[in-house]
């Protein structure tokens, strides 16, 4: 008699992923040859994400619909790693709804892991989408996190909790607060170690890649483009907050570090990225 394998709890991010969200479960189940449980984490979804998920749980009993009324991902996060997924797993991965992990993504990274017993986290790598190869390149040189597709350890995520450690809400792109938190070893006294994190070279990612060039892409495209200037001003505040605090006193939403660290949101000449950091600041000084 044989004892059944300790399930993998998957993450799996969802606002307004009707168009995407199949392809992803789909994706995942053939990510592995392990048993999982994919925990859907549909936050403030208003189109068919949640009709969609239940409807497939009825055929793919591993499959959670969790539905959260805020429309954040760093809370979203904080809820499966707190609230939703099982206590105790050796392995844990994370992935946003729009993406499809490739193949025996899972098995690979979970490999991964095993290999580099001193990494904390594992990352996977893309494998489609405009500047592919200057995307891998630097998550290779950097042991980079993208918050589209990782895993984490389990005794990283006992730690997590152990410390009541959240990611504040509001955080865009809380893919950088987790490589600190995975690099800096959830200290705030520590020096900053890529080792920490691992990349499976086989494990990687897809997705549909927004066009500058459709009309009715540019709202998305231009609204990216101001939040991902608003990330790089989130992330220094983050880093001036982490060390030496460490992460037990980040606030409870990122807002709460804007008048902290005014002197942050200096703006700088960037060509065309200047733009887009002018209007992330009036958005950032209009939060306080």
């Amino acid at each position: 008699m044989t004892d059944t394998p300790q399930a993998w709890p998957v993450a799996v991010f969802a606002h307004n992923e009707a168009r995407n969200i199949i392809a992803c479960l789909d994706s995942l189940q053939v990510s592995t040859r392990h048993t999982i449980e994919c925990y859907v984490l549909a936050n403030a979804c208003t189109d068919r994400t949640e009709a969609l998920v239940r409807a497939y749980a009825t055929r793919h009993p591993n499959v959670h619909l969790v539905s959260i009324a805020l429309g954040d991902k760093a809370n979203a996060w904080n809820v499966f790693v707190h609230e939703a997924s099982p206590r105790e797993a050796s392995h844990y991965f994370f992935i946003d709804g729009d993406v499809r992990a490739t193949p025996g993504a899972l098995d690979a990274m979970a490999l991964a892991l095993k290999q580099n017993s001193q990494a904390n986290g594992v990352s996977a790598l893309p494998k489609s989408g405009r500047g592919i190869e200057a995307f891998k390149r630097d998550m290779l040189e950097n042991k980079g996190v993208a918050g589209n597709l990782y895993g984490l350890r389990g005794a990283f995520v006992e730690r997590i909790r152990s410390r009541a450690i959240n990611m504040p809400i509001g955080t865009i792109g809380e893919d950088a607060l987790m490589g600190a938190m995975l690099k800096w070893d959830l200290r705030g006294d520590t020096r900053w170690d890529n080792n920490k994190v691992t990349v499976a070279h086989e494990a990687g990612f897809e997705f549909d890649s927004v066009s500058p060039w459709l009309p009715r892409e540019w709202k998305k495209y231009f609204r990216r483009r101001v939040r991902y200037s608003v990330r790089g001003y989130q992330n220094k505040m983050l880093g001036k907050a982490i060390q030496p605090d460490g992460f037990e006193l980040l606030p409870q939403h990122i807002r709460n570090l804007y008048p902290r660290f005014p002197e942050v949101l200096r703006l700088e000449w960037r060509g065309l990225n200047t733009l887009f950091d002018w209007l992330a600041i009036r958005e950032i000084n209009a939060a306080e």
